[in-house]
């Protein structure tokens, strides 16, 4: 039987250059081959952002009906003050005011232009737990890309009750799910993010990927720390853009999800801070690499096995990095591990197989008593 779903995206997820754009397009895919999918967005701001012509018509040629936000609606009043309240914070540096009651996130989408939306639909899948008050007359699944009460200055009372509306909460980070069952969430799914397994010659390169992100930034400035001038480190990614001294080259921007993996067979991981679980790391399994990590840095993921050497100061980890350089042996062994890890948890088709099934069953189970 075919799944008739409503996605809600806050923005459009192409190109997908993001770890957020890239789950969300898997579950964009997922759903349509489930049955007809029909996705919701906003164009403009509040929230709603990147729907160009180009992207538009990916999207109808992939087979997804569309509708926006603003082909029915005007902005409202309280839109408006949702605009100003994020201009004052954001020009206040505080970003710590966006909890679940801020009125920027809140009123980007009008309750009953959603509900019209759902019209004819089995299973709302509601991307980013801001919208999960949204209701529902269908089967309702939230998918948390980060529990954001873990950060903002609101605390958990509101995520906790929003959540506990949904059929399902989707989690990409272990933490999180241990979190929100003690807070008394059951109704909750664990699924990382998908990366497919990719074979790659396991060179002696020491690489180190991410995004300008603060975290990642703070993460680089703990590494620079080591003040060594050697082994050079190759940085992937906006991060490169900081990383103009030794021991670091910078690479910068790439197209191929997996040319890091394939130039470096040792993959340095220094973002500790933060929330959720990181993709690079993920990638780094998927590619079978020889990992060095500080400390905090594998979350949301379970314990490690040994599929990755745990490290507590810089100056331990460019060692580390260096030994495994060295020793092509010691490589080898730590990127089988990471291989063996990767097949028991991370496993990309697994993963997906689960969350079709699901998808499925909360499909089923509408329209009958709850």
């Amino acid at each position: 039987m075919a799944v008739r779903s409503c996605v809600l995206l806050p923005y459009c997820p192409l190109p997908v250059n993001t770890g957020a754009k890239a789950e969300m397009w898997r579950y964009l895919r997922l759903m349509r081959d489930l049955g007809p999918c029909r996705v919701v967005s906003a164009r403009t701001r509040p929230v709603g952002a990147g729907w160009t012509p180009q992207a538009i018509g990916k999207f109808q040629e992939d087979g997804f009906e569309l509708r926006f936000r603003e082909d029915s609606r005007g902005r409202s009043v309280s839109q408006q003050v949702g605009m100003a309240y994020a201009a004052l914070f954001k020009g206040l540096k505080v970003d710590r005011a966006f909890g679940h009651s801020n009125p920027y996130h809140r009123y980007a989408f009008p309750a009953d232009w959603w509900q019209e939306c759902l019209e004819g639909i089995d299973v709302a899948f509601i991307n980013y737990g801001y919208w999960a008050w949204l209701p529902c007359s269908c089967r309702k699944v939230v998918h948390l890309h980060d529990l954001l009460s873990d950060y903002m200055w609101e605390g958990p009372a509101r995520e906790t009750a929003e959540l506990s509306s949904a059929d399902l909460v989707i989690v990409l980070s272990t933490n999180e799910e241990m979190i929100l069952r003690a807070r008394g969430i059951r109704n909750l799914m664990w699924a990382p993010p998908a990366v497919d397994p990719h074979e790659c010659p396991l060179t002696e390169r020491i690489g180190l990927v991410g995004s300008g992100n603060l975290f990642n930034v703070e993460g680089l400035r703990w590494l620079r720390s080591a003040r060594v001038v050697e082994p050079a480190v190759r940085v992937y990614g906006s991060l490169a853009d900081r990383a103009t001294n030794v021991p670091f080259v910078p690479v910068g921007r790439y197209t191929d999800s997996y040319l890091p993996y394939e130039e470096c067979g040792i993959i340095l991981v220094t973002t500790a801070q933060g929330t959720g679980v990181q993709v690079k790391t993920i990638e780094a399994l998927a590619c079978a690499r020889a990992i060095v990590a500080r400390r905090g840095a594998m979350r949301g993921i379970p314990a490690g096995e040994g599929a990755w050497i745990e490290v507590e100061t810089p100056q331990q980890m460019i060692a580390e990095a260096a030994r495994l350089g060295r020793d092509a042996d010691a490589r080898t062994r730590l990127a089988a591990k990471a291989r063996e890890y990767y097949r028991r948890h991370l496993d990309s088709a697994a993963v997906n197989e689960r969350l079709r099934t699901a998808l499925a069953r909360e499909s089923a189970a509408h329209g009958l008593p709850s």
